[in-house]
């Protein structure tokens, strides 16, 4: 029996969530991660991505570039470097451009209007740049319909809204296993000759809804319709007791669902990967699964993986090193503002700053540098505030100064760093006293 599976070997996949019709973030997202069909030496010796549905835009949407990206999305597909899944927005526009085969009814819209301008806003978004009869929209229609309900990668798995094993395995039966390949291009066999082993294959076949089954995929009385909803457009994200995706053995990785945080792993089995990119201020994000690449990654069987082995990818992604960082760097220039200011003399504070100096880089010194103050120096732009906080004479603030700053800004990682900079505020506050008294 086909087990309905895609084997893949030394390869990496990064999922790409809904693009909602931006061509401009998916451009710049394959930039970020050095992904061009046309270059041998970029990341596609080693990458195929997964676009996990929703190519288009439902009903708004700003910039969007439809018929580019698809035709982008589907160059791709087809000369073997990219999957792409059904999302619910293209199941929507089958149902509104197709007709059944015997009443020759569109399989939608479900609200019947007589009101033509009703039913136009009705329509998606994607139907309205087609004129009726537009052969081009059927071209696209066929395509949609070609897309895989499921990808099954064994270690990892992708759908466009919802894995339940019951499920996938009631719908199995209606799914298409057969995958077509074709010719290997010039440029492909060029890069294969460099030991680049991408083929021309058609990669859309296997795991599509097979074509008698269409009708039915619409029939609210027909069980197949059911299924199609589960996987495509379940209702509840909510990771309650009773969510299918609470018995996940194996990572998923899905879209659908627009977030609004800080892209992040909802479990070890679980991840979403749509982050709003139809809104102009949200990233397409893509999660990458290194699992075929990365030899440190020993993982015995699928049951065994963890997406915590993977890595979000997005443009203007912070690191998180840097953004605390900084963000350290800004709360305590905040903090060094509202220090009153030196009640003693120019000299004083002169032969204090010097002592000051000192101590930070031969006492404290926890990047262990040993050496003199020079205006390059890694501590020179610390000196003022830790004279300041010295003369405030709160030592709590000065240790936990020094302490954070070591810490998030400098990046050590001294076993004793903390006992060091309390013994260093507190001789630094009490030199200083010597100045106020």
């Amino acid at each position: 029996m086909h087990s309905h599976k895609i084997t893949i070997d030394n390869t990496s996949l990064y999922f790409i969530g809904d693009v909602y019709g931006r061509l401009d973030k998916l451009n710049d997202l394959l930039v970020e991660i050095d992904f061009d069909i046309d270059d041998p030496e970029s990341s596609i010796q080693f990458v195929k991505l997964v676009f996990c549905g929703n190519l288009i835009a439902a009903n708004t949407g700003e910039n969007i570039e439809h018929i580019a990206l698809l035709t982008l999305v589907k160059n791709m597909v087809d000369k073997g470097f990219a999957y792409c899944l059904l999302g619910s927005n293209e199941f929507e526009v089958i149902g509104w451009s197709k007709h059944h085969p015997i009443t020759d009814k569109p399989y939608l819209p479900e609200t019947v209007t007589e009101n033509l301008n009703d039913l136009n806003q009705q329509r998606p978004l994607f139907l309205q740049e087609f004129a009726q009869g537009d052969e081009q929209l059927f071209k696209w229609v066929d395509w949609f319909m070609a897309l895989p309900i499921y990808l099954d990668f064994d270690h990892i798995r992708a759908i466009h809204a919802c894995w339940d094993n019951n499920v996938i395995n009631e719908l199995n039966p209606y799914l298409s296993i057969k995958e077509h390949e074709g010719h290997v291009s010039d440029k492909n066999a060029a890069s294969a000759s460099q030991g680049h082993s991408h083929q021309n294959v058609n990669l859309i076949a296997a795991n599509s809804l097979s074509q008698q089954f269409w009708p039915a995929a619409f029939d609210a009385t027909h069980p197949l319709s059911s299924l199609m909803t589960s996987c495509l457009n379940y209702p509840d994200f909510e990771l309650t007791e009773t969510h299918p995706h609470q018995k996940l053995s194996i990572p998923v990785v899905i879209g659908h669902y627009p977030q609004d945080s800080f892209p992040d792993i909802q479990n070890e089995h679980l991840v979403c990967v749509n982050y709003n990119a139809g809104t102009e201020d949200y990233p397409l994000v893509s999660f990458a699964w290194h699992q075929g690449r990365k030899k440190s990654i020993e993982v015995d069987s699928a049951e065994n993986a963890k997406l915590s082995l993977g890595e979000f990818c997005f443009i203007d992604q912070p690191s998180a090193d840097e953004h605390i960082a900084y963000g350290v760097e800004s709360l305590f220039e905040g903090l060094v503002k509202l220090l009153p200011e030196p009640t003693i003399d120019q000299s004083s504070f002169e032969q204090l700053t010097s002592t000051v100096i000192h101590c930070v880089c031969f006492d404290w010194d926890p990047l262990e540098l040993n050496q003199t103050m020079h205006s390059r120096h890694p501590y020179a732009s610390l000196i003022e505030p830790i004279t300041l906080l010295a003369l405030s004479q709160d030592s709590r603030q000065l240790s936990a100064y020094l302490a954070v700053i070591a810490r998030y800004q400098l990046e050590t990682e001294s076993d004793n760093l903390e006992n060091r900079c309390l013994k260093i505020a507190f001789k630094l506050t009490r030199l200083a006293k010597t100045y106020l008294d």
